[in-house]
């Protein structure tokens, strides 16, 4: 199954199913979003932490937004196995993804982004993904 990330500000990176953000901020007026999915968006504390620390050090920020974010995806995919496991069912089936469905946030694909981090996470749950 073939998942896309992508910006909401790059339409043509988008999947032809459902858009769904990967963010707890505000969502673009011009695009319909169907449904926030939490499990791998950042917290607001995670990033309101980020950009306290990247005031001070702007590497020392980024490697501690990677770390928990990192932390956090490892989780939800352990999670995600579990129930999987115990329900006798492929990964894919437990969540909410379907081919073509395209997982948002804001920063686009040239700029630093954690879609990048979340790519190989949702690879390990046997999703082909298509990373902008």
């Amino acid at each position: 199954m073939k998942i896309y990330l992508a910006s909401f500000l790059q339409k043509e990176n988008f999947g032809s199913g459902k858009i769904i953000g990967i963010t707890t901020g505000s969502k673009p007026k011009n695009i319909v979003v169907n449904e926030v999915f939490l499990p791998v968006t950042p917290s607001q504390s995670l990033i309101d932490r980020y950009y306290e620390l990247r005031e001070k050090d702007l590497s020392e920020a980024g490697k501690f937004f990677t770390s928990e974010y990192e932390a956090q995806l490892q989780r939800f995919v352990e999670e995600v196995k579990d129930v999987a496991l115990k329900e006798g069912k492929a990964p894919e089936e437990i969540l909410p993804f379907h081919d073509g469905d395209t997982l948002c946030s804001w920063e686009r694909a040239q700029y630093t982004n954690y879609r990048k981090i979340l790519a190989p996470y949702l690879e390990k749950l046997g999703y082909e993904v298509v990373a902008n």
